[in-house]
């Protein structure tokens, strides 16, 4: 299950893999907004792994951490809901060293939460969200975590072809929105691929 080792080698994946996708994410990005996807992950996990050292047992001490490592190198409105995701986050898991299934189910319904009210949105704006949304609903069926994460946010992206992506700046491009992908959506499918062959 998840703990502080686990925590930060997930941290250094997901770190290298943002790297690897740093181009593709702001070239998305820019085809509905400001085209710093790419810059607004990678700083904001380059500053998490700086600071794996300051991690403790305590889980909760450790997103904390990461909340203040997205505030510190992320103005973006994206950046800022992960750093309110691990900020909350931190609170439920206060005191906690591991984490079960249930733990890291919340963990997710956590995040969900934090970005349909911070981010004052709804499911099915095509977001983000709509793809937490289907990894929590097989995460409650499953703890085949790679299959999970590998169905679910290919699934979110499928589902929302050919629909419109109504929140942010992309309103403002209507219907040319329904050929595009979400960048949020596009991102967390690239970067959980880490997961694909990870053993918690």
């Amino acid at each position: 299950m998840l703990n502080k080792n686990i925590l930060i080698k997930i941290f250094k994946l997901l770190l290298d893999q943002s790297k690897k996708y740093y181009d593709d994410f702001n070239t998305i990005d820019g085809k509905i907004g400001d085209g710093d996807l790419g810059v607004t992950i990678l700083h904001g996990l380059e500053e998490v792994n700086i600071n794996v050292n300051n991690f403790s047992d305590d889980l909760g001490v450790n997103f904390m951490i990461c909340s203040k490592a997205f505030v510190k190198k992320s103005g973006s409105s994206f950046g800022t809901l992960i750093a309110f995701s691990f900020m909350n986050i931190s609170k439920n898991l206060k005191g906690k060293t591991e984490c079960n299934h249930e733990d890291i189910v919340i963990i997710f319904e956590t995040a969900l939460k934090t970005i349909l009210e911070r981010g004052k949105t709804s499911l099915g704006d095509k977001t983000i969200a709509d793809s937490l949304d289907l990894i929590i609903k097989k995460l409650k069926n499953s703890q085949n975590y790679p299959e999970v994460f590998k169905s679910a946010t290919k699934q979110a992206l499928e589902d929302f072809k050919g629909k419109k992506i109504k929140i942010g700046r992309a309103r403002m491009f209507e219907d040319k929105t329904k050929d595009l992908d979400d960048p949020g959506m596009y991102a967390l499918y690239k970067l959980t691929k880490v997961f694909y062959e990870f053993k918690f």
